[in-house]
């Protein structure tokens, strides 16, 4: 096992977030013309940092895959088909193209079967973007360096080299806003929550799915259980996506699946929530109450063996919520870490606080973009 010392020395040291985004500018002031692929708020963000260092008008289209985004317009530019891409390439050697999307990998092999040359894809550009406008108010650094030593703790309690690559990884990426440190720490998507070298699902399974959105945990989980199981969980706050989901359960015929419209906290009380398509979440400004409770209060009953929360920043809260249940039945965990870069310390700590009886292991969802990221927790047995 590595030791305190090796994570201090694999850490980056300084803070590189300015230097990162001059070099990255100056790399593509030059650039044109440039698309940015991926229109909507995720190649907003690429704009609105081209527009902030005055070589926006190096930007001539955006691109989309999705047919109702075409022919439209961002920014007073016009929205490109894959097509219209291609073709443009062609007549244009010097095209430069940013994946500005959370699903890089995937429209990067799609760039490259289209026969878009590698010196013409970008990256980069859409993980420094998010980054600098994530973090413009206190940069990475200073938040690891006022926490280091629970970094250090929590580097120090995980299970495997691949758990403190993919911990590092992403650390390194917020301090620097380079994210070449997670170009090979992400496993395949369609493992997230069900790892396959970290999870086994037993078919007596209680599976609890907190934030369960639409039911794509669900389907993933009967693909991955092969519908054995003795029951599923279902928990999501949003009111009209609780109906989405309601309807996949009974369009698909799912057995033993029970939902819940409630939000997962420390106590029961009303809360605001925003509804935000995929991010909907807990906030002071919210437009909607929600009712909210524990899953101590709300599950009383229930021996859950597998727990599963991506509630948008309410993990730290629900499980306070869930103490008894991890205390007495010590179920599976699959807890998201990325909505703040606290809780990559915040939520692993806790959870060998609520019960030591756990290996901790970090699993990686998205290909160079910092969502996604997952702490599994096994007990020991």
């Amino acid at each position: 096992m590595n030791s305190v010392h090796d994570f201090r020395g694999q850490l980056l040291r300084e803070d590189l977030y300015d230097i990162s985004t001059k070099n990255y500018v100056d790399q593509v002031k030059d650039k044109k013309p440039v698309v940015i692929w991926g229109s909507c708020s995720t190649g907003q963000l690429v704009y609105e940092l081209f527009e902030k260092f005055g070589i926006s008008e190096n930007i001539e289209y955006f691109a989309d895959n999705s047919p109702n985004k075409w022919g439209t317009e961002q920014n007073g530019l016009p929205v490109l088909n894959p097509d219209e891409v291609v073709r443009l390439a062609k007549n244009n050697p010097d095209v430069y193209i940013i994946i500005s999307a959370l699903h890089q990998s995937d429209i990067y092999r799609q760039l490259r079967s289209l026969g878009i040359e590698d010196h013409n894809i970008d990256v980069q550009g859409f993980g420094l973007a998010r980054g600098y406008w994530t973090y413009r108010q206190e940069t990475p650094y200073r938040i690891i360096e006022a926490h280091l030593e629970d970094y250090e703790k929590v580097y120090s309690l995980l299970e495997d080299e691949r758990s403190k690559s993919v911990y590092l990884g992403i650390l390194n990426y917020k301090i620097s806003l380079d994210n070449q440190y997670m170009a090979d720490i992400s496993s395949p998507p369609e493992e997230q929550y069900f790892e396959h070298d970290i999870i086994r699902i037993k078919s007596n399974e209680v599976f609890c799915d907190c934030g369960s959105f639409n039911g794509d945990t669900l389907e993933s989980f009967m693909n991955h259980s092969g519908g054995a199981y003795r029951k599923y969980i279902a928990i999501e706050a949003d009111q009209y996506i609780f109906k989405e989901l309601n309807d996949k359960v009974s369009s698909n015929g799912y057995e033993s699946v029970q939902t819940y419209n409630v939000a997962c906290w420390n106590e029961k009380t009303i809360l605001k929530f925003e509804s935000d398509q995929s991010s909907g979440h807990i906030t002071d400004s919210g437009s909607i109450s929600v009712a909210a409770d524990t899953l101590d209060n709300l599950l009383k009953d229930e021996e859950i063996t597998f727990l599963k929360m991506d509630i948008e920043g309410a993990e730290e809260r629900a499980l306070i919520g869930a103490n008894e249940i991890i205390q007495k039945y010590k179920p599976t965990l699959a807890i998201c870490l990325y909505h703040s870069l606290e809780d990559y310390y915040k939520l692993p700590l806790l959870i060998k606080k609520l019960n030591p009886d756990y290996r901790l292991f970090v699993r990686h969802y998205k290909d160079r973009v910092d969502v996604e990221t997952v702490c599994y927790a096994i007990p020991k047995q």
